[in-house]
This record gives structure tokens, C-alpha cells and sequence, in this order.
């Protein structure tokens, strides 16, 4: 959305507001809403392409009405994807189906990204000291405040907006939804994203940085997810899932008309979270949290001896959350492996084409493909986290020691490739551990190789977020961008079955989709010489360029 649309729809008069104060008001939504506009565009994308899919999936995998029922048994009595998407209330609705195999993932993703972007806006600003000069004018707190949570209620709500229209245009056609399915999707897309912006909001005022404010809210989510995941396994937990933010949100059970005391729940806990939050800014002073710090404690000299050990420290508590969320992810798609066998049985259409050890090849390639994908967002994760030691000023002083550029990007480089490396192997040996749970054997060979085959992709990666930090270090960030994009082409457009040189500059089409194809060492050979080239630019760049505070 352009900055004049923005000034519209955050305009004082629309507002209801036409004083001084309201034109202040209005200009610090746009102000968020303008730094945040680039996460915006790709959220929007994202959020929408995935729902657009999982409609015409739907489509695909259960084209008759007469033998849905059979086929979606299997899925229906799964306790892992139970645990994973929530109870499959009325999966056998297209509306039921988008809600329970989509609106359950996408909230999550929702609520963590409504969870950064407000604690960015609140906590960031007063750790970079702009809230500080804000609040000295004519602004009060309680203004900047609403400001920034009203910034994101508008971004999630574009979201919203987007993927109801999308919806909408695959499913009314189609004679799939409805415009008020359509509508009630939607709601369940952005209730999260409401409700843990209000949750960030709170976070920020107790903790006295932005990382503190971000990792409580982060591990919001995660206790509502494991409070959630039992209520839904079986023959589930009915009073369980108004224990947790997540049940609320599945109790909104689309086709449905949205349950009254749900949405009661959702808005009252949104707006008291709000109010505490707004009663706790006044109280307290601007750069301080109200959970008290030590002001001194006994020294803990853990990995300090040198700059790419001291990042791992302090990145620590942050690859925990990813490396939790990861094996969690492939623990549960690992034992989904029988489930898809089962399927398989049940619909001898799909057996006649694909044989029991293609079908489980081919879902392990496509499981990978997704973890290469987080593994390469992980990678770029580190690599932003090293822009905000040169922004904050501490590289200023890293340098200023017998430490050359060249040695301490690089340590920041090997410490992404380590940490993504890692990752894939984690996952690995989950996907495999999931399997045998349920009985199922996948060969170890074939996952370690997929784990191994997945380190081009991680360096030609690292390669270009490193000189993103060289050429453009302010947009470094903008690398998560181009990594889901990259990721987004060569998915849709293999299914879309575009020409192959049209997919070649995507690093996920470059390299072989192990098991099912075997390992390509051309590929991957050039791959990595793309990355090579991509750090040795970013080495002589930053070597000569100023240091950029932010």
C-alpha cells in the first residue's frame, strides 16, 4: 500500500479526531506502518498464497463428495496431526478443511510476526532511544502507545483483507465457500495476530529490551501450543481448550458462525491485556522494565574468548526457540509417515500411480524442502543479528582491538552455517524418530544425505544475506524476503510446471530432491561456487565501506 493510501486510512478526521493531538496520533501509525512495509507486503503474499493453496488442495486431493469421508478418515483419527493443525471439527467442508489444515499454522505464523513488530514498536524505539524523543514532545504515552498497537491492528487487518479476497475469488466460483466463509476465515487469521500483539504489548513493559520482550511473548506462544495440543489429541479436551489462547481461536470453528463466547473471550483478553499494559507505561520509567535486573551478579565467562563465540552466547536463548520448534515440526511430520501409507490404502486411485516407497520418498523430499527453508531463515536470522551489533556501536569497539573485518564476518558466517547445518541435522534424526514411533522405518542413509545436500543451499544463502550486510546493511532484514520468495518459486512453479529455465535462479530447484532423486554433485559443486563468490564480494565490500550506525 502506497504512503498516500496510508495517510488515509490513518487520517485524523477519519479518526474521528481534528485537534493537534489526533494529527500527532496519525502520525505516528504512519510512521510504523511505513517501517513496517516491507514485512507487510511479504506477510500478505505469504498469508495469502498459503490459503489460496490449501483451497485448491482441497480441490485436488478430494475431488468427489462420495468417497471424501473415507479418505479424510485416516487424517481425521491422526493424534499427531491432531497435536500439530488442532481438532478437525468439519474437515469434510472446504471452510472446515482451510480452518483446520491452514488457519492453525497461519495464526501461529500471525502471532509471532504481530508479536515482533509491536515489541519493535514499543521496547525497540525506547532501546534506540527514539521513544525517549517522542515522548519528550507533545506526545503522551498513552497516545504513542495506541499508536503503535493501532499500527499493527491495521497491518493484520490488510492481511485479513487479502486473504478473504483470495479465498474468495478461488472459492465462490468454485462453489467452495461462501463471501461469509470467506469473512470467517479471515477473522480466524487475524484474532491471533490481535491478541498477541496485546500480549507483545505486555511483554514490552516488563522486560527492558526489545530481545526480552520478543522472547517472552515467543514463549506465550509456545506454552498455548503445548496447552492446546492435549485438548485436541483423542476424543479431546473440551474445557482444555478455553484454558489457552489457541483454543479460543480453533472454537471459532469455520463453516460455523463464530461462537459467541469464543469471540467474547478473544476480545475481552485482548482488551485487558491492553489496559494492564497501558497502566504499567505509566508507571514506570522510559528504557526500564518492571521485572527488576540485577545490578550485579557472579561472572559467567562462558564462551567469551572471542567475537563469533560471544554471538553464540548471545544468540543462545534464540536458536533454543528454533531448534525446540523445529523438532517438534519434524517429530510430528515424521510420524505422520504411516498416516500417509494408510491414505494410500484406503484410495487405490493413488496407489495405481504411486508405489508405498515413492510416496514416502517424495513426502520426506518435500518435508526436507521444508526444513531447508527454515534452516536457510535461520541462517539469515544470524546474520541480521550481526547488523545490530555494528548498528548498536559494539562493533565499533570489537574493531577497535586486533580484530580484522574480515575474520570477525566471517566467524558471524561459519557461526550461520554451524547453526542451519545443525539445524537440518536435528530434523533429520526427528523425521526419522517420528517414523519409528508409529512402526514405520526410513532409511537413516537416505536422511542424513538429504541433511548433507541441504549445505550449498545454507552457504549460497549466508553468501547473500553477508553481502547484503556489506552493500545495503540497513536492508540486510529484506533477506527473509527474497529466501521465502526464492522458496515460493520454486514451489509454485514447479506446480505450475513452468520451464526449467525459468526455475533455475531459485538455490531450492538447483539441488536434487533427495530421496527421490539421488545426490547431484554438479549441481551442488556450482552452488557452492556461487556462494563462495557471493562471501569473497561481501569480504572486500565491507572491508572498505564506514561502519553504519543505525
Amino acid at each position: 500500500m502506497t504512503d498516500r493510501a496510508w495517510h488515509g486510512v490513518t487520517d485524523p478526521a477519519w479518526l474521528g479526531v481534528t485537534d493537534r493531538a489526533g494529527h500527532g496520533f496519525a502520525v505516528m501509525v504512519r510512521a510504523r506502518l511505513r517501517a513496517n512495509r516491507i514485512s507487510l507486503a511479504v506477510m500478505t503474499v505469504l498469508m495469502a498464497v498459503f490459503c489460496a493453496a490449501s483451497l485448491q488442495t482441497y480441490v485436488v486431493a478430494f475431488p468427489a463428495e462420495a468417497t471424501r469421508a473415507a479418505m479424510l478418515a485416516p487424517l481425521v483419527n491422526n493424534g499427531a496431526l491432531r497435536a500439530l493443525y488442532g481438532y478437525p471439527f468439519d474437515i469434510g467442508d472446504p471452510a472446515g478443511w482451510v480452518a483446520w489444515r491452514t488457519m492453525t499454522s497461519v495464526g501461529l505464523i500471525m502471532a509471532v510476526w504481530a508479536s515482533i513488530i509491536t515489541a519493535g514498536a514499543l521496547r525497540g524505539e525506547e532501546d534506540a532511544g527514539r521513544g525517549d524523543l517522542v515522548l519528550s514532545g507533545a506526545q503522551p504515552r498513552r497516545r504513542w502507545f495506541a499508536a503503535a498497537v493501532t499500527a499493527t491492528v491495521l497491518q493484520a487487518g490488510v492481511i485479513g483483507a487479502v486473504c478473504v479476497s483470495a479465498l474468495a475469488a478461488i472459492g465462490i466460483p468454485q462453489h467452495l465457500l461462501t463471501l461469509a466463509n470467506a469473512g470467517e476465515l479471515g477473522l480466524q487469521l487475524v484474532a491471533p495476530a490481535w491478541f498477541f500483539a496485546a500480549v507483545a504489548a505486555l511483554t514490552s513493559q516488563l522486560t527492558a529490551t526489545v530481545r526480552g520482550a520478543r522472547l517472552l511473548a515467543a514463549s506465550v506462544v509456545v506454552v498455548a501450543f503445548v496447552v492446546r495440543a492435549p485438548a485436541d489429541i483423542g476424543d479431546g479436551i473440551p474445557w482444555l481448550r478455553w484454558v489457552t489462547p489457541l483454543g479460543w481461536f480453533e472454537e471459532l470453528r469455520p463453516p460455523a458462525a463464530p461462537s459467541l463466547p469464543a469471540l467474547t473471550v478473544i476480545l475481552a483478553g485482548t482488551i485487558v491485556l491492553l489496559g494492564v499494559s497501558m497502566l504499567m507505561l505509566g508507571r514506570r520509567d522510559i528504557g526500564r522494565g518492571l521485572l527488576e535486573v540485577r545490578e550485579s551478579r557472579s561472572p559467567r565467562r562462558l564462551l567469551l574468548g572471542s567475537p563469533a563465540r560471544a554471538a553464540l552466547r548471545e544468540e543462545a536463548p534464540q536458536l533454543v526457540f528454533w531448534f525446540a520448534g523445529t523438532a517438534l515440526y519434524a517429530l510430528l511430520m515424521g510420524s505422520l509417515v504411516k498416516t500417509m501409507l494408510d491414505f494410500l490404502r484406503r484410495t487405490p486411485m493413488y496407489t495405481q500411480f504411486f508405489g508405498s516407497k515413492l510416496a514416502v520418498d517424495s513426502f520426506v523430499a518435500l518435508l526436507f524442502s521444508l526444513i531447508q527453508l527454515l534452516a536457510a531463515l535461520l541462517a539469515v536470522t544470524v546474520i541480521v543479528a550481526a547488523r545490530a551489533e555494528e548498528a548498536t556501536g559494539r562493533l565499533d569497539l570489537v574493531l577497535a582491538m586486533p580484530r580484522s573485518r574480515s575474520a570477525w564476518l566471517s566467524g558471524r558466517a561459519l557461526l550461520a552455517l554451524g547453526s542451519a547445518a545443525a539445524l537440518t541435522a536435528v530434523a533429520a534424526v526427528c523425521i526419522w524418530s517420528g517414523a519409528a514411533f508409529t512402526g514405520q522405518s526410513l532409511a537413516p542413509g537416505a536422511l542424513v544425505t538429504a541433511a548433507a545436500n541441504s549445505l550449498p543451499l545454507l552457504a549460497v544463502v549466508i553468501g547473500a544475506a553477508a553481502l547484503a550486510l556489506a552493500v545495503v546493511p540497513r536492508a540486510v532484514s529484506f533477506v527473509h524476503a527474497l529466501v521465502v520468495a526464492a522458496y515460493l518459486w520454486d514451489t509454485l512453479g514447479t506446480t505450475l510446471k513452468l520451464p526449467e529455465w525459468a526455475l533455475r535462479p531459485s538455490p531450492f530447484h538447483a539441488l536434487a530432491r533427495i530421496p527421490v532423486q539421488p545426490f547431484a554433485p554438479t549441481p551442488a559443486a556450482t552452488v557452492a561456487v556461487v556462494a563462495a563468490a557471493l562471501f569473497t564480494a561481501a569480504l572486500i565490500v565491507f572491508r572498505r565501506r564506514d561502519l553504519a550506525a543505525a
